[in-house]
């Protein structure tokens, strides 16, 4: 199985599922409402009169978010105080969600809504349990290389002829660190679809991902790259779009909301394409 069969296939899948992804939009929808309502009363009731708002629409402005943070933090600071729940419920949402998705996307001939909030449910434990070990792993790997890093930096401007150097020090140190994490993400989706298919112990999942990503590791972080390429595609049209008109007017932020909506679609989508493309290479590469 090469890479383009392998994206045609993610590609051809995503498409016809997009049903399933309508699903996890409205989820996702539900989520962003619930919060944003809580922070619009919050912040309607404090400073909903502020003169500041204006200033912030122009732009970004860092004396004017200063100053806003100044006259107005302590009705923002309640909203930054529960960051860690709400980071606990996307957590739980989104291992539940994935768990629909690569349900579908490992067995697209029984793909439906059913089958997704069946898929969502049945593995929803397992699937926590294994991406709680790889946020461990992200988590152990953005010390090893920052950390260092943090601790160089200013001595490093004082050592190199010209901050050039650590500049490009940095930018090497971002392009490692995220070729790790996309290791670290094709690894987890191994093992999630290796005990999706054979049931077999985490512990066993997770070495049979490591050994099949270890086989074929160019081929599955080709076409992780490939589906982010879309994705980038993606967010240089909308910046386009938003530099060459903008929200200036009533009519334009709708329709900019409405693109909005599009892309946050089509993100899903993109995801699932991924992990139909995916699966299917996982398979040919056993």
């Amino acid at each position: 199985m090469n890479l383009r069969d392998a994206f045609l296939h993610g590609f051809r899948v995503g498409i016809r599922q997009w049903r399933i992804a309508a699903i996890v939009y409205f989820i996702q929808l539900c989520l962003a409402l619930t919060l944003g309502m809580q922070v619009y009363e919050v912040l309607h009731a404090s400073i909903g009169n502020s003169l500041e708002i204006s200033k912030l629409l122009k732009g970004y402005d860092h004396t004017v978010i200063t100053d806003f943070l100044k006259i107005h933090g302590a009705s923002i600071t309640p909203l930054i105080g529960q960051l860690r729940w709400l980071l606990l419920v996307w957590l739980i949402f989104s291992v539940f969600i994935d768990g629909g998705l690569l349900y579908c996307a490992a067995l697209p001939g029984q793909a439906s809504g059913r089958s997704f909030w069946q898929g969502a449910a049945t593995y929803f434990f397992s699937f926590l349990k294994i991406g709680l070990f790889f946020l461990a792993l992200a988590l152990v790997w953005t010390v090893v290389i920052w950390l260092p890093a943090a601790m160089f930096l200013e001595p490093s401007l004082e050592f190199f002829p010209s901050e050039k150097y650590t500049v490009w020090s940095v930018l090497l140190l971002l392009a490692v660190w995220l070729t790790g994490l996309a290791a670290l993400l094709v690894w987890s989706l191994l093992s999630r679809l290796h005990y999706l298919h054979d049931s077999s112990s985490i512990i066993g999942s997770l070495k049979n991902g490591a050994q099949v990503f270890q086989k074929n590791k160019i081929r599955f972080l080709g076409l992780l790259a490939a589906f982010a390429g879309i994705q980038m595609v993606l967010v240089v049209i909308y910046l386009w779009l938003e530099a060459y008109s903008g929200m200036t007017s009533p009519v334009l932020i709708l329709v900019f909301f409405v693109v909005q909506q599009a892309f946050v679609f089509a993100r899903i989508q993109i995801r699932q394409m991924m992990y139909a493309g995916m699966s299917l290479a996982y398979r040919g590469g056993e």
